[in-house]
């Protein structure tokens, strides 16, 4: 029971009253999901075209079309079983990162270092305080060339300013007296304005060098601790995906990853892509509550990783972010809006450093928060970390192709010498999601499929070897590719009328292909997917593929002049080459230049956390990087539309 004033939508009135309806269109009244049953009272509704004349003499509404009027009103929630997308394992989502791609051991400094100091014991009449003894002892550690405290210059002949958050000064009295003046501070190096991250000192040497003018390192200490606790030195790296959301925890003083943890993003209830988002988010108190549904799932992530560990989250000094770029503005509770409207424009493209409470993140409150750089509107920051992943930009010879596949599709093609980007609208498909039967690849997921031929009858493998719950990604491509190979469907994705198959089932104008019957699923229902599916699965690779073709044809190049592919993404993992090919998803190209490699954006994030190198890499290849904007390139259209078909139109590339 809720008490809201009369004109309040539907959606809103359920959520106020702690009740979360999937609103996956974000509330434009298109995708039917938000269906609700009025039991009484007196509502206004536009439901009608979405739901059939039976379902409203039935009483149902859709929560985000319906207004409730001066009465009270009682609605039913029914028992939304499409949310059950499968339960993630610990440490889903962990990848390990190449060791031939670390920087060396004197590269590898952490976005926070702790230092371990022996402050002198005060002294009477020195006029000396706590906070003076502390900022001498640290002006003669980064300046062991002078003796005063303040703002000093370093062996580079740069002005070093130490800088102190509160908390840290709230410990220090306490710290600087129990272990007789030995203590460790955790401290930050801002990057000054104009610089791509923060330098060492032969990094500032080569500035110098260069005739780059000098500036201020700002030395931010965040926490100070009795005694030496340099080896409890900790931090994050998180990828905020539009459908998962991944934190890996990473031990900074062994250098080593400790485990990972995967959650749906909870926005997903508020719109499965980024434009039904950035609808659902146009007035500021949806803003506010999507970036609260993703803090939530952030938080629960971090107290869920390191519990696991016997770590308190307030002992995680520090965070990288990395996500798309709406992602980004939602977490930060900046406004989408004009991400999508032409001229495409961003509020911010690279943010400043931030503090966990800036964010709202459940760590150190003064930890430093890195997000990482974007490109433009619909290339961000998950992909100037990902690409971090690969030799992209490191040869001046060899161009090679980076594919991040997921809800929105980002490419990026180059090499040492030049970097252009683009992004298309994917959809979900590639994750379960916009297929009836869908599901992640978790546990129960159909993954693998052959079918009869002459049967046309599906044969499935599942992950995990159990029941069968739904159809991923994967699977969804590779029964295409088979349904396609064995004449069940023509290469406009319909499936075969004119042969009986018991795994056919043909409604008037619409057909469905059934892979699993309701006695053999884990559910109790039928897993089938029906011509719709397959039209999402085959706009998805063509959304894809058009954007990879576009960029190749933009340097005058094809697939061929290809040294590597790079396809990140978790579905990746369950992706068979051979299957992609057949649906057109990729060309035939020899089987040793395509690399999978995951997730791509949480490994890159954990370089960047780890190591100030690969922080400047990142930062320097965002920079120079072209942004092509496809919904304002007309030739995308045509690519896009040539790539409507099983596999294409022009089925050469393919054999």
């Amino acid at each position: 029971t809720i008490q809201v004033q009369p004109g309040t939508a539907l959606l809103d009135a359920a959520r106020q009253a702690g009740v979360d309806v999937d609103a996956p269109c974000g509330g434009k009244g298109t995708c039917g999901n938000c269906a609700l049953r009025i039991i009484s009272g007196r509502t206004t509704d536009e439901s009608l075209g979405v739901l059939t004349l039976a379902e409203i003499d039935e009483g149902f509404v859709l929560a985000c079309r319906t207004a409730i009027g001066d009465d009270d009103v009682t609605v039913e929630a029914l028992d939304q079983t499409a949310r059950s997308r499968g339960q993630f394992s610990d440490d889903e989502g962990l990848d390990r990162i190449d060791p031939a791609l670390l920087p060396a051991p004197e590269d590898r400094r952490p976005l926070t270092e702790k230092i371990c100091l022996l402050v002198a014991p005060p002294q009477k009449a020195d006029g000396f305080s706590d906070l003076n003894r502390l900022a001498r002892t640290l002006s003669l550690f980064f300046s062991p060339s002078r003796q005063e405290a303040g703002a000093e210059y370093d062996e580079g002949g740069e002005k070093v300013l130490i800088l102190y958050a509160l908390p840290a000064v709230r410990q220090l009295a306490d710290a600087l007296r129990e272990v007789e003046g030995k203590v460790t501070v955790t401290v930050a190096e801002d990057s000054p304005p104009g610089r791509t991250c923060s330098p060492g000192k032969a990094d500032a040497a080569e500035q110098k060098k260069a005739g780059e003018p000098g500036s201020s390192r700002i030395i931010r200490v965040t926490a100070v601790e009795a005694g030496d606790a340099s080896d409890r030195h900790y931090g994050i790296a998180i990828d905020v995906g539009t459908t998962t959301v991944v934190v890996q925890l990473v031990d900074l003083s062994g250098m080593k990853i400790l485990g990972a943890c995967t959650d749906y993003n909870g926005q997903l209830a508020c719109g499965l892509d980024i434009i039904s988002r950035i609808d659902y988010a146009r007035r500021p108190d949806r803003r506010e509550e999507l970036r609260n549904r993703v803090l939530k799932t952030i938080n629960h992530l971090i107290h869920q990783s390191a519990g696991h560990h016997r770590i308190g989250p307030h002992e995680i000094s520090c965070a990288v972010i990395s996500g798309n770029t709406t992602m980004t503005h939602l977490l930060l509770g900046l406004n989408p809006e004009y991400i999508r409207l032409d001229p495409f424009t961003p509020t911010v493209l690279a943010a400043p450093f931030l503090t966990a409470a800036d964010v709202g993140i459940d760590i150190h409150p003064p930890a430093t928060v890195m997000i990482s750089p974007a490109v433009g509107s619909y290339v961000g920051g998950d992909i100037t970390a990902g690409i971090l992943c690969t030799d992209l930009s490191l040869s001046a010879e060899d161009v090679c192709l980076f594919m991040d596949i997921g809800t929105n599709g980002e490419v990026v093609l180059g090499n040492g010498e030049f970097l252009i980007a683009a992004a298309c609208s994917a959809g979900p498909a590639f994750e379960g999601g916009g297929i009836k039967c869908g599901m992640r690849a978790a546990d129960g997921a159909i993954e693998k499929v052959e079918i009869d031929p002459a049967t046309g009858l599906a044969d499935c493998r599942v992950i995990g070897q159990r029941k069968p719950r739904g159809v991923c990604g994967s699977g969804m491509i590779s029964l295409l590719a088979r349904l396609l190979q064995t004449g069940w469907i023509d290469p406009a994705g319909k499936l075969n009328r004119s042969r009986p198959s018991d795994a056919i089932h043909i409604n008037g104008r619409k057909a469905a292909y059934t892979l699993v019957a309701a006695e053999q699923s884990a559910t109790g229902r039928a897993i089938a997917v029906d011509e719709q599916d397959i039209e999402n699965v085959i706009r998805a690779k063509a959304s894809i593929y058009a954007a990879c073709s576009l960029l190749l044809t933009q340097v005058g190049m094809t697939f061929r002049d290809l040294r590597k592919v790079y396809i990140a993404g978790g579905f990746g993992r369950f992706l068979n080459l051979d299957e992609a090919i057949a649906i057109g998803l990729l060309p035939n190209l020899p089987r040793d230049r395509v690399h999978f490699i995951g997730n791509a954006s949480l490994k890159g994030s954990t370089m960047a956390l780890i190591s100030w190198k690969h922080r400047k890499r990142q930062h320097e290849q965002a920079r120079r990087m072209t942004y092509l904007e496809l919904s304002t390139t007309p030739a995308y259209m045509d690519q896009y539309t040539a790539a409507l078909f099983l596999p294409h139109t022009d089925p050469a590339p393919f054999r």
